[in-house]
């Protein structure tokens, strides 16, 4: 093998440096610059293999020439990558490297008439400034212009080489080209914002490498001078992968420092989002919920100094579970849209209902939550109320058949599980048409309020006593031990109206009559349930009223009767 062992070393610890930076920070160009290493890699150790014959020598030179091109093409078309694409970039070097390949390569092996050689030469450099005029950006006009002028001026002067001299050195000539090409556009797109130092080094390292393909095509260099020149053949390529390299580290370095400078940036426009914010925030510890800073809003609703807030976690905030909690959760549900529904307690005392969100967070180099609590007190008063009206009766405030309906299944399914029996009783007011037609609608109303108000104080807050008509009402009790805990029930409903209802002009005498059905006895279903004590409440009515009938599991009827209240008022 010739050639010294460091120049494997050196080029393969290129190699694996743009292997390495196009794994960690995928970029067009580090992709090229990958490839143009790898590529000279593979020439120089194909120069490297020892010759053995003339014909092999001929290939060896092809093929390391070939290689060489392809690196430097890479390094040429990694500007066309960064800005137009990889695709563009492997389109652009298929149209310009196989041409320029087949053109030096057939040349090596056969003698080519200098008329199709001066042809082949003038395809060539239409092509590269074709593609010069297309892909360099339009951003640098002049160096555009420069590249272009000097692609057409070193055109002219290969054309002048293959027509006027037996073009013995042609490969040395288009790898130059190459060369000032890639001078030429290194760091036309990598750079938005002026011309580095590095950068400047780097295309100076291009011209260099390209200096050295020029003295072998220059005739009369001295033998003393080529040898000298031949120990330093490698140099302008390692100058320019450290150039590179440099400009890598460089590039980093700056996107650090941008990323530093939008870090800032965000931090600012958190804070100002944050101070600003027309809902309460605060910034408390990961863990155990510390209160570490809280927004302007913050202060100004709950009262507390930032001192205060900071001595304060999150949970000292919240007002523990109670009855009006259980009855907010039973009406609207336990979870809020995009949060937490709980109550928070202000300095002053005074609670209110907020929905809580948050979030994890980054704040001063430790893990934190971002909270924002949302006053919906008001937005809850108005839902209360909207749901209030949908399950209840407008006249009386009783739960209506929808929610009856709802409350019987609930009933039905922990009897299930119990163990134990429910009644379901309907209430019918008798001859409540006779008192509208007699006293009006206006007494009428007054009356079911007060017969509502009385059945409700017989109803243990567990069960469920409804207004299902006019003058119907529904009771759904539930924990019975036997069925004939409900005959109790049906009498003390009874009961509350051996006293005449009193009205504004007067008191009114009121009787019902009421139908009894028992899970699981009767039925085990609510619609049996209610049909049949539905049932029974006419047989009630039809064996004269002012009486209760239970529905067996026969259909037998069990009468019984209080006595008869007279139909009509004190005080006429």
């Amino acid at each position: 093998m010739q050639g010294p062992i460091s120049d494997l070393v050196l080029l393969t610890l290129l190699v694996l440096f743009f292997g390495l930076q196009q794994w960690r920070r995928p970029q067009a160009d580090f992709l090229f610059w990958f490839a143009g290493w790898i590529f000279i890699l593979l020439g120089y150790l194909v120069w490297a293999l020892d010759e053995a014959h003339a014909s092999a020598s001929s290939l060896q030179n092809a093929v390391c020439f070939d290689f060489v091109l392809m690196g430097v093409l890479a390094f040429v078309l990694s500007v066309t990558a960064k800005e137009y694409g990889v695709r563009l970039a492997v389109l652009s070097g298929l149209a310009v490297g196989p041409l320029a390949m087949a053109m030096v390569n057939v040349q090596d092996f056969m003698a080519v008439p200098r008329a199709a050689l001066g042809l082949w030469v003038v395809l060539g450099q239409c092509v590269v400034l074709v593609l010069a005029y297309r892909l360099l950006s339009q951003r640098t006009p002049r160096r555009r212009m420069l590249t272009l002028g000097l692609g057409a001026a070193y055109g002219l002067g290969l054309l002048a080489y293959v027509l006027l001299t037996p073009a013995t050195y042609l490969d040395n000539a288009v790898m130059m080209e190459a060369l000032l090409c890639a001078a030429a556009v290194f760091g036309s797109a990598q750079r938005k914002d002026g011309h580095s130092v590095l950068e400047w080094t780097t295309r100076l390292g291009f011209v260099a490498w390209a200096v050295f393909y020029l003295l072998s095509v220059v005739p009369g260099v001295p033998g003393w001078l080529q040898h000298g020149l031949n120990d330093f053949w490698n140099f302008p390529k390692y100058f320019v992968g450290c150039s590179m390299i440099l400009y890598v580290l460089e590039e980093a370095a700056e996107d650090k420092a941008r990323a530093a400078e939008t870090f800032r940036d965000l931090y600012e426009d958190f804070r100002l989002l944050f101070d600003t914010h027309p809902h309460p925030m605060w910034i408390c510890t990961a863990e155990g919920g510390q209160i570490l800073t809280a927004n302007e809003t913050a202060l100004k609703q709950y009262g507390y100094t930032m001192a205060e807030f900071q001595g304060l976690r999150i949970a000292d905030l919240e007002v523990l579970p109670d009855s009006e909690a259980e009855d907010m959760e039973t009406m609207l549900g336990s979870q809020a849209e995009g949060g937490v529904r709980e109550r928070h307690r202000h300095k002053d005392g005074h609670v209110v209902w907020v929905n809580r969100a948050e979030r994890e967070i980054d704040y001063l180099g430790q893990k934190a939550r971002l909270v924002i609590a949302r006053n919906i007190t008001e937005r809850l008063k108005l839902d209360r109320e909207l749901s209030f009206r949908a399950q209840h009766d407008a006249l009386t405030g009783l739960p209506n058949r929808q929610l009856l309906e709802e409350r019987l299944d609930q009933c039905l399914q922990a009897c299930r599980v119990e163990e134990r029996r429910a009644a379901v009783l309907t209430i019918d007011v008798d001859h409540f048409k006779l008192i509208n037609d007699t006293y009006g609608h206006l007494v009428g109303d007054e009356c079911l309020k007060e017969v509502a108000a009385r059945l409700k104080s017989k109803i243990r807050k567990v069960d469920t006593i409804a207004r299902t008509g006019g003058e119907e009402f529904t009771a759904v009790v539930s924990g019975l031990s036997k069925a004939s805990d409900a005959e109790k029930v049906a009498a003390s409903l009874m009961r509350v109206f051996e006293a005449p209802v009193e009205l504004a002009f007067g008191a009114l005498g009121v009787t019902v009559s009421v139908g009894v059905a028992v899970y699981p006895d009767d039925a085990t279903d609510a619609t049996t349930l209610r049909r049949l004590s539905d049932e029974a409440m006419y047989r009630a009515k039809r064996a004269g009223r002012n009486r209760a009938a239970y529905s067996s599991e026969k259909g037998a009827l069990l009468d019984f009767k209080k006595p008869e209240i007279e139909l009509k008022p004190e005080h006429p």
